[in-house]
């Protein structure tokens, strides 16, 4: 707090019996402790700003919510669907679990930013895209070597001896999840690769995806690869 601000809305007899008080203390009390009172009263009459200024509850709130699957990530209700399914995994491995929502979530956020008329190089924000997803897929995947084989009781309960249920279900779930995204991002390069026909420039070039989900071979990259 300012010092003038203690001085505002006063009339000039409560100012002079300020000064005069301050002027006693001064006189009459140690330096060290005028000193210590006044860090005190400035401490009491800032407690609330810096109390909110420590508070990092938000800050953590924001974090748990990166890690997690939420409204930020819609995108249409089937997509939405397979990303609810995925949920109760995350307890047979939390930090693949994590990995693969915060990929997912960099893929939507990639995905609306392709979808923005006014992009202009957007070749590169396309293979993050395409880079996000398979990352995203790929963690999440990775969760079924920590699930645990279905038990002789339990497929007694249910009638049902698939020992590897839980990770079929992962599978076909991670399989419809990917096809999904797969085919936002086939849509997008039909829109960019028409621009791409029209305007060709040094700075764009045409994107090469279809909807078989094969890539290009590229015959130098297997020569590089084999160097090593």
């Amino acid at each position: 707090m300012e010092i003038h601000k203690l001085f505002q809305n006063k009339d000039p007899y409560t100012n002079i019996f300020i000064i005069l008080v301050g002027v006693s203390f001064i006189q009459y009390f140690d330096i060290k402790i005028i000193v210590s009172m006044v860090l005190f009263i400035l401490l009491v009459l800032n407690f609330s700003n810096i109390l909110q200024s420590t508070d990092t509850s938000g800050q953590i709130k924001q974090d748990i919510k990166k890690k997690e699957i939420s409204d930020d990530m819609y995108y249409n209700t089937i997509i939405h669907d397979l990303l609810i399914r995925l949920k109760p995994y995350k307890k047979y491995n939390k930090i693949s679990y994590k990995e693969g929502v915060k990929y997912m979530r960099k893929f939507f956020n990639t995905v609306r930013i392709l979808e923005n008329d006014n992009i202009y190089n957007y070749n590169q924000y396309f293979e993050n895209a395409l880079l996000y997803l398979k990352n995203s897929i790929n963690h999440f995947q990775s969760i079924t070597i920590s699930l645990p084989e279905r038990s002789m009781i339990d497929g007694i309960k249910k009638g049902d001896f698939e020992s590897t249920k839980k990770t079929n279900e992962l599978g076909s779930i991670c399989k419809q999840l990917y096809n999904e995204c797969y085919y936002i991002l086939h849509n997008l390069s039909i829109k960019f690769n028409e621009i791409w026909s029209k305007e060709p420039h040094m700075y764009i070039k045409e994107i090469e995806i279809n909807t078989d989900r094969v890539e290009s071979y590229n015959e130098m990259d297997e020569v590089k690869w084999s160097l090593y």
